[in-house]
């Protein structure tokens, strides 16, 4: 009779312990599921990225439909370039997922980056993955590229960059067909951008919504860990107010 009751009671310990641990490795699983938000990008970095997108879009809009709006076109011009510099700096001592030693790897690895995706393999990132971050120098040149041939620029009758008469008129011819180029790279590069925003929503990294909340939502380990180290967003604005100022004053 005892040995009848202890192995009950013996049955009884081994099923709650059954239940318990079930219990606790469903728990662990739905928090593994269970998508958590972590900051990816400061305030700093995110104004800058939309300022660009209205910049980019005005500078368009200004040279090809509104003729008018060229005196805008050329200040908005140095406007960029400014900004462009600030990025740089902030990308050297800014919070650490705008820092360029956090995202740009070697071409090896954006390679293998994009070759995974062709493949369906999807690696989570809080940054840019390895080819974005390839895919932001590419983007930076090119307006940089952009903003510098229109200080050189004349139209012969009407408008000239700032520092078109210091140059030859062939140097003025050069660089407008680099400045026409240009933007048709630019926008190229912004169509490619798009898609890749694109095929990663349908992954479910929707890359959008974090540009804006800052917030990224992750379900598993990501590949760049955790940020941790951020800066404050009046040092963002007294950098940029710097950056922009100078490239006012050499550009007057």
């Amino acid at each position: 009779m005892i040995n009848t009751q202890a192995n009950a009671t013996a049955l009884n310990t081994l099923r709650k312990s059954l239940r318990l641990s079930i219990c606790l490795e469903l728990l662990k699983y739905i928090m593994e599921i269970t998508p958590s938000k972590i900051k990816a990008w400061d305030l700093p970095t995110r104004v800058w990225h939309w300022s660009i997108v209205a910049l980019i879009a005005f500078l368009w809009f200004s040279a090809e439909i509104a003729d008018d709006l060229m005196d805008w076109h050329m200040m908005t011009g140095r406007t960029l370039l400014g900004l462009l510099l600030y990025r740089i700096v902030w990308g050297v001592m800014g919070s650490e997922t705008a820092r360029f030693s956090r995202f740009v790897r070697s071409p090896l690895a954006a390679l293998t980056e994009l070759k995974g995706l062709a493949g369906g393999q999807h690696t989570r990132y809080i940054g840019h993955n390895p080819a974005g971050g390839w895919f932001v120098l590419v983007l930076i040149a090119l307006m940089a590229l952009q903003a510098i041939s229109g200080l050189f620029v004349s139209d012969g009758y009407f408008y000239e960059g700032p520092w078109a008469s210091s140059v030859s008129g062939d140097v003025q011819d050069t660089m407008m067909d680099i400045h026409e180029l240009g933007i048709n790279l630019i926008i190229a590069a912004v169509v490619i951008h798009v898609l890749a925003i694109v095929v990663h929503s349908l992954r479910g990294d929707h890359l959008v919504g974090a540009m804006i909340t800052g917030n990224k939502k992750v379900s598993t380990t990501t590949a760049d860990g955790t940020p941790t180290q951020w800066r404050s967003p009046w040092l963002a604005l007294a950098v940029a107010a710097a950056c922009v100022g100078v490239l006012w004053f050499v550009t007057a």
